[in-house]
């Protein structure tokens, strides 16, 4: 079975029945293969360079449209291979679809989607809208409908009326992303990195998420719309079930909604204020740090001044270690041994087992303890386990009655009640008690205001509060002592607070208070500030745990801080984040250390960002990823030396990593030889058109293409483009980097004498040439084009070794190519002055010349200057061949109109006309006046042979005839040639037109009319008029066999002829059966030459073939924009591989195309073509040493006009078609 294979596929498309497989490569090409056999069955774009970016079938299968960078979308006929459709659009084609029902095209382009009628190319609809520019990825039909995909957003329009039906975003991806649609258009499929999102398409809402082990990096959904094929990066393909995603996506939502419903309940009342605050610092990392896991000083019985709150201590020193599972066993140990004396115990436990939230023992315990001895502790302990159990009511109450019984200050009792308030839930209550509290608090108990300050602050972190709560703790911080209060630390016995070290406290509360508000650098600040005190403290467990909780999590939330920056690109911002993060030393600094490398290089800091990424050398010289930033950056700087090896450095670090994933990594990159390779052979393409040898202006000397190649890739730019290319290969910059670069200016001008030669130019600068007048010529010519920012120059008076015979035919050849593919042509008027007016152009030496016809037909663009080298009339125009004053002294100079001066192209097309142009041209040598003509022509295979002569002439008609068949090159009168006989000997008797010796046309009245005179008349023979047609249909093209030409005409044979003298040479007349009348004006002494014969070869005029030889201008399709010629990104066309448009070679036998008609009607008007007047040729025998007769034409002064007789027969005629050998 046959392998199907295609370089460098960039997208595929499979035929709706499954037979037929289509592919477009980086090259232009476009395949179609069986796709049960892989069998090629149509190929287009041999050795191309412009992208085809998309490719689909048409329903029936029987064509291709294909999506191209060049700005064109081409329809294809598979079967005939013929281009059916070309559809030009303003920028490079994405993608390019057919419609479900295949009566549209839709296509797209970066910046718009367009709908065509498929049948005839007729633009529908015209959207602009942003695509995503890659490979087919942002366009989709779907019923009548578009889908159209960008970089954030997807829209559904109306392929009808191109409205937009709905539009939804997605996450930006900056066009890395794929997009599938099933047949039913229920959802779209689209991936951003590693996710595939399904989205409602009716309710743009999301469906669904599928995740992906690699980057993704096409997606598809099968034909039967079941499954969704996900393609990763390495290679992974996962394949899910689109019913189960379905049926879990539906299930999912259920869930969803019971989660919802099921919770939201507030946090439980009854949990202690302990539990509240642990709660809060996990979630918020925001409250202060609960006294379960901090270390409590023991509390012992008259320990207070207040002997209200007298604790027994038995058992509390374990609450040292914050054991508190093991004091409740050692304070029921104690109570079990002290019998009914116990009650202080009981108190104690009370409070211990409320510590521990068993809320029903403590309420045991502390009534007990009550009931055998009523204390102020036992009642608090009774009301915080009521509270607790949610009875605040009358937990409310038993600490009135407590504080009814209290000897103790009201403040410190009511700052008690106030914490249990708190712990009940009712925090707005507590607060107000606590303000109150502060109110009243005098100068002597200023020692709990630090406290109270706390504990606010503490309540506004809990409600969110951050902004007032940075002002309780910097009031707190204000009022704060460095010794224990006894009150203090019978508050943290009782409910757990820590207030050892309050200052500490404070401080680290104000640093949680300040993250929590997002003051993130203020709370950095802050901790700095705490933690180089805290480094002086001789114990630094205490705190230790929450400096490194803080560091982590302010360090993360820096980063994440930078990395908002950088999605927003507040670069500066994101630098002071990342600085501020790195100042808090995190363990693993490489991460943050690159992104700050990254927002150095965004805001231009290249040193910064180098530094950076050296710095994360230092920590993981393995790593490639800080190899990858030191490239980037080098690159951005200019160092692109640095950048290249940064770049090998970071693609060897990858294949020599342990990690496979990484190894994998180094896929997607490409390696700077690769780039070089595609560099070099882009560069190729690009001046495999261009001239051997250029002028470099600025040096002004000579170099060959290998010299050019070598000083372009000594340049920065060659250098950059190899370091800016590290996953894809940009042809699209890489072609116009080097065009630009190799972008030429020719000169057109008059030779000289003294003209510089290449013999002379090869040893010096053009700059260092003696003065002379020719030599100022090229030096100024060089001058102008480095000035004009071009790097090449061409002039043929030095750039073309003449020594050489093989340059000398190559230079002959392809100069029009040259021209042609130049991006500028300046034509040096010698003898026009700066103050000329307007006709010195049409009075010039210049536009006498032969050489500079093809270089003003060929330039696209061109500069007329002044013999003082200044623009001619003071144009302008970037231009001039667009000036309206050139074009009209063209037109006078030439006889031709500048819209057909313009249609002229290479080839075998207008070739009398052509010709007709070359007629009034002049030239030193006489070869000149052929060879000139080789490149309009595209001649390939006449050499050319100095000292020939005008043989040159013959050379190259016959050349010209043999690949066209255009028989009115014969149509002339003057001198025949040496080269044969039937072709003249200089090209300036093609100077009249061609028509008076071809058949004039019959106007259609007239053709009418005739014809209708035929029909009843029995003179008229049908059959005879129909075999003779064929016979002549049949006949092969003229053409040459070395100086033998083979010619099929209608020749009669003359009778004797007399002559007669006149002025201007003589007559002959005769009389025939055939013509009538002959009168023949020659040079020639006829009477001498046995026999003559008069022929009719002007055939295709008799048969109506299609008139491809008349002499008219044909206008071809326009010509593609040169290699070197200025195109924006936007209207690049990739035409590097094909700068000139083939000539088209009419085919060497007669054209069978006849005009659809029956066949009574095709004889009658061959016949009447066939009647009219015309210019024969006269021939006559020449002796001959082969078998049969050679002839050689006899040259006439002017045109023998004749007739066939009416009372000549048919049959006559066809007696006399014939094929002769002219000499």
């Amino acid at each position: 079975m046959a392998r199907m294979s295609a370089w460098n596929v960039l997208c595929a498309a499979v035929s709706k029945d499954d037979r037929r497989i289509a592919a477009g490569t980086v090259m232009g090409e476009v395949f179609v293969w069986n796709a049960e056999t892989h069998d090629q069955v149509f190929k287009h774009g041999e050795d191309l360079l412009e992208e085809v970016q998309g490719v689909d079938f048409s329903p029936n299968a029987t064509r291709l449209v294909s999506a191209s960078d060049d700005g064109t979308a081409s329809v294809w006929d598979i079967t005939t291979g013929l281009r059916v459709l070309q559809l030009h659009h303003d920028g490079s084609v994405t993608a390019a679809k057919y419609s479900p029902q295949g009566d549209q095209i839709a296509t797209a382009t970066p910046n718009s989607v367009r709908v065509y009628n498929s049948n005839d190319g007729h633009l529908l609809i015209d959207v602009k809208v942003n695509v995503i520019p890659l490979l087919s990825k942002g366009l989709f039909w779907f019923n009548n409908h578009l889908v159209v995909v960008s970089n954030d957003e997807i829209k559904q329009i109306d392929a009808d009326t191109g409205s937009v039906v709905s539009e939804w975003p997605v996450p930006n991806t900056d066009g890395d992303s794929c997009t599938a649609l099933p047949k039913h258009g229920k959802f779209i499929a689209h991936s951003t990195s590693c996710t595939v999102t399904l989205w409602d398409t009716s309710t743009s809402t999301r469906l669904s998420l599928i995740q992906h082990p690699q980057h993704i990096q096409s997606i598809a959904v099968s034909p039967d719309d079941h499954f969704l094929a996900i393609g990763g990066y390495h290679g992974k393909i996962i394949i899910e079930s689109l019913p189960r995603i379905n049926a879990s996506t539906c299930e999912q939502g259920k869930q969803d909604k019971e989660s919802s419903t099921s919770g939201g309940h507030d946090n439980d009342i009854h949990d202690s204020i302990v539990h509240v605050l642990q709660e809060r610092h996990a979630k918020l990392s925001s409250l202060l740090r609960t006294a379960d896991s901090i270390l409590l000083s023991p509390l012992h019985p008259g320990t207070f001044p207040e002997s209200d709150f007298q604790i027994d201590g038995a058992g509390l020193d374990l609450w040292k270690d914050d054991q508190l599972t093991n004091a409740e066993a050692s304070l029921t140990a104690a109570i079990a041994t002290s019998g009914s004396t116990g009650y202080d115990i009981l108190t104690s436990r009370a409070l211990v087992r409320a510590r521990l939230r068993e809320w029903d023992t403590a309420l045991v315990d502390a009534e007990k303890a009550i009931e055998g001895h009523p204390t102020i502790i036992g009642y608090i302990a009774k009301s915080i386990a009521l509270v607790g159990k949610g009875e605040k009511g009358e937990g409310y109450r038993i600490c009135d009655i407590a504080f009814a019984r209290s000897r103790s200050s009201h403040v410190t009792f009511l700052l008690i009640k106030a914490i249990i308030v708190f712990m009940a839930g009712e925090r707005r209550d507590a607060i107000s008690r606590i303000d109150d509290l502060i109110a009243t608090v005098t100068s002597n108990s200023i020692y709990y205001v630090a406290y109270m300050y706390l504990l606010l602050g503490n309540s506004q972190m809990e409600r969110g509060e951050y902004k007032c709560a940075i002002e309780s703790f910097e009031l707190a911080r204000a009022q704060a002592r460095h010794y224990v209060n006894q009150l203090l630390l019978m508050i943290t016995s009782i409910f757990g607070w820590q207030f050892d070290n309050i200052d500490i406290t404070i401080r680290r509360r104000l640093c949680d208070a300040l993250y929590a508000a997002g003051r993130t650098k203020d709370a950095v600040e802050c901790f700095h500030q705490l933690t180089s005190e805290l480094g002086r403290e001789t114990d630094l467990h205490g705190h230790l745990e929450w400096a490194l909780d803080f560091r982590q999590r302010s360090c993360e939330k820096l980063a994440r801080l930078g990395d908002t920056a950088m999605d927003t690109r507040q670069y500066e911002l994101a630098i002071t984040q990342y600085t501020t993060a790195l100042s808090l030393d995190p363990f693993t600094p490489q991460g943050i250390l690159l992104k700050r490398s990254k927002a150095f290089l965004e805001t231009g800091l290249w040193k910064q960002a180098v530094d950076d990424a050296n710095e994360v050398i230092k920590h993981d010289s393995s790593s490639p990823w800080s190899y990858e930033m030191k490239h980037k950056a080098l690159h951005k700087a200019g160092q692109y030396d640095g950048a290249v090896e940064a770049f090998e450095t970071m693609l060897s670090k990858m294949a020599q990593s342990p990690d496979p994933e990484v190894q994998q990594c180094g896929d997607q990159y490409i390696s700077p030889s690769t780039t070089q390779a595609t560099i070099r052979r882009i560069v190729q393409r690009t001046t495999r058109h261009a001239p051997r040898v250029l002028i470099n202006t600025s040096t002004g000397r000579l170099r060959n293409k290998a010299e050019q190649v070598s000083a372009f890739e000594s340049l920065p730019i060659f250098n950059e483009l190899v370091s800016s290319m590290t996953k894809r290969i940009d042809y699209v910059r890489i072609k116009r980097e080097v065009r630009q670069y190799f972008r030429y200016v020719m000169l057109s001008h008059k030779w000289e004498d003294n003209e510089p030669l290449f013999q002379q130019v090869i040893r010096i600068a053009v700059y260092n040439l003696d003065k002379s007048p020719t030599h100022d010529k090229l030096q100024t010519f060089c001058k102008i084009v480095r000035d004009g920012g071009f790097e090449w120059a061409w002039s043929d008076t030095c750039c073309i070794d003449k020594s050489n015979h093989f340059v000398l035919q190559e230079a002959l050849v392809a100069m029009f190519k040259w021209y042609q593919g130049s991006a500028l042509v300046i034509i040096f008027l010698r003898g026009v002055r700066s103050s000329s007016q307007l006709g010195a152009l049409v009075r010039s030496i210049w536009n006498t010349r032969a050489w500079t016809l093809q270089e003003y037909i060929a330039a696209k663009v061109i500069h007329f200057y002044t013999e003082e080298w200044t623009p001619y009339l003071n144009l302008e125009l970037s231009n001039h061949k667009e000036s309206q004053q050139v074009i009209s002294e063209m037109e006078e100079a030439t006889g031709v109109s500048a819209e057909q001066l313009m249609a002229l192209r290479p080839g075998l097309m207008s070739i009398r006309e052509k010709l007709r142009l070359a007629s009034t041209r002049r030239t030193t040598l006489i070869e000149d006046a052929a060879y000139s003509l080789l490149g309009i022509f595209s001649v390939t295979g006449l050499s050319a042979i100095y000292g020939e002569g005008e043989a040159s002439v013959g050379r190259l008609l016959a050349n010209v005839l043999t690949c066209s068949g255009d028989v009115s090159i014969l149509a002339w009168a003057g001198e025949s040639g040496s080269f044969n006989s039937c072709l003249p000997a200089h090209i300036t008797v093609f100077s009249g037109p061609a028509t008076s010796h071809l058949p004039s046309p019959i106007p259609d009245a007239e053709m009418a009319r005739i014809t209708a005179s035929h029909t009843g008349s029995s003179s008229f023979d049908l059959d005879v008029a129909l075999t003779l047609y064929d016979r002549l249909n049949e006949l092969s093209a003229p053409w040459f066999a070395a100086s033998r030409m083979k010619l099929p005409c209608i020749a009669f044979k003359l009778p004797a002829l007399s002559p007669y003298r006149t002025r201007t040479g003589r007559l002959y007349r005769t009389d025939t059966a055939a013509f009538g009348t002959v009168e023949i004006t020659t040079r020639e002494d006829l009477s001498r030459m046995k026999s003559l014969y008069l022929i009719h070869p002007w055939l295709d005029a008799l048969l109506e073939h299609e008139d491809i030889h008349s002499g008219a201008f044909v206008a071809d399709d326009a010509p593609p924009p040169s290699p070197n010629t200025e195109i924006s990104d936007e209207e690049f066309d990739d035409d590097d591989s094909l700068p000139l448009p083939e000539p088209e070679l009419p085919l060497h036998h007669a054209p069978e195309h006849v005009a659809p008609m029956d066949e009574e009607t095709r004889a009658r008007r061959f016949v009447a073509r066939l009647r009219q007047p015309f210019g024969a040729l006269l021939l006559m025998p020449v002796a001959s040493s082969r078998r049969g007769t050679d002839y050689k034409r006899v040259a006439a002064d002017g045109v023998i006009k004749v007739q066939f007789q009416g009372n000549l027969s048919l049959a006559d005629i066809l007696d006399n078609v014939r094929t002769l050998d002219v000499l």
